[in-house]
């Protein structure tokens, strides 16, 4: 009789092989959430450093506006600009847990974490341009193509228009539609800049100035912004000659706006932010090349990561007629998600703090006892800070 393995013999072989593989991927995957806790940590502990020695400059934490609102309960849309008007308190009623209500839930919350932003978000730079004209004829053809796969994205007749026209206004002369916006008061909901915390650990007006000319001339530029003094001659400056300091390539020019004293004193603590920075872009301040962690943002980001679209109105409106591009500088966790900063007036202390690996939080400022919030809303809120990784400074 030839010899040869039974059925049960190969079964049992099967299943060990299984269980081999099973405790190989679980043990991997372990190791890759520890490995992004670490990177996580390490990062808030350098931003950390930059917090501190912002503090030991001007006496203060740095002061980012608030976006928005800190609400928790003010509805959000899916680019998290939320309504001034429109509040969603039932939400928080639960007598039982859907995920429908969870996903809207967190979009509220979402949207109040990042009430003080980390990132700082500014009109694109010149060299973008050919990139931004790109997108905006993709789109065109997209929204002209009568394609079936893009009816549900183009039938609505103004966001067609609006694709249409692309990134410019008729003429084309407009980038970025931004005229419309020239003198607006309400920055707060249209967010043509956001002035985070990046905006204060990074040199603003080497890192900020990169956009158009005319964007300078913005009341949210100008509001957020102080006019310095030129530290070489103590003359006024404008934001103009600052803009052609920065993009000039002699030394001299480029000292006039490098030795800004809000400026400089950036260089204290620029080292912490070396490779840690998202973005597209590379810079050299001061002798510190701060540049993002382009490998892990080339394999888990989307083809376009700091291209943002966003949609500014009430959380219902129909409106697609206010798109407008923005460039984002920012920090993200191990995970490639926000971080989260909170510091309330007089910005004597902060929070600093990741969502974790199932990226999602709740914000200090809100107590889990509040009368709003249902035992079962509270079993939820549980659920998400359960692996929130906090560094807390008073």
């Amino acid at each position: 009789m030839k010899k040869g393995f039974t059925l049960v013999e190969l079964l049992i072989v099967v299943v060990i092989l299984v269980t081999l593989m099973s405790m190989v991927f679980r043990l991997s995957s372990i190791g890759g959430d520890s490995s992004r806790r670490n990177i996580t940590i390490s990062r808030l502990q350098r931003v950390e450093n930059c917090l501190s020695g912002y503090y030991a400059a001007f006496g203060t934490y740095p002061p980012v506006k608030v976006h928005g609102t800190r609400n928790i309960y003010a509805r959000a849309n899916d680019h998290g600009i939320q309504s001034k008007t429109e509040e969603n308190k039932n939400l928080w009623n639960w007598s039982n847990i859907g995920e429908r209500a969870e996903l809207e839930a967190w979009r509220q919350v979402k949207a109040a974490c990042r009430a003080q932003p980390v990132d700082a978000c500014f009109p694109f730079p010149d060299k973008y341009s050919s990139h931004v004209k790109s997108i905006s004829d993709m789109l065109r053809e997209k929204a002209n193509s009568g394609d079936d796969r893009y009816k549900e994205y183009w039938s609505d007749p103004n966001r067609k228009a609006t694709l249409s026209a692309g990134f410019d206004d008729a003429s084309g002369s407009n980038i970025g539609r931004f005229n419309s916006y020239k003198g607006d008061t309400d920055w707060a909901d249209v967010q043509l800049f956001k002035f985070g915390l990046m905006s204060y650990l990074l040199p603003r007006y080497l890192v900020m100035i990169n956009g158009d000319e005319s964007f300078l001339q913005y009341s949210q530029w100008t509001e957020n912004n102080t006019l310095p003094r030129d530290p070489l001659d103590d003359q006024p400056l404008t934001w103009e000659r600052i803009r052609r300091y920065q993009q000039n390539d002699d030394a001299t020019d480029q000292a006039h706006v490098k030795y800004i004293p809000s400026q400089a004193v950036t260089a204290r603590w620029l080292p912490n932010l070396e490779g840690i920075v998202s973005g597209e872009h590379k810079w050299d301040l001061y002798g510190i090349v701060v540049s993002s962690d382009s490998k892990w943002d080339k394999t888990v980001r989307s083809d376009n990561p700091d291209i943002d679209v966003y949609e500014p109105g009430d959380f219902d409106s129909n409106s697609h007629s206010q798109q407008y591009v923005l460039d984002c500088v920012t920090i993200k966790d191990g995970w490639r998600r926000d971080i989260y900063y909170y510091s309330p007036a007089p910005y004597q202390s902060y929070v600093l703090w990741s969502g974790g690996p199932n990226g999602r939080t709740f914000p200090p400022w809100v107590p889990l006892d509040s009368s709003d919030l249902s035992a079962t809303a509270r079993q939820c809120i549980g659920k998400w800070v359960v692996d929130d990784i906090i560094q807390m400074s008073n």
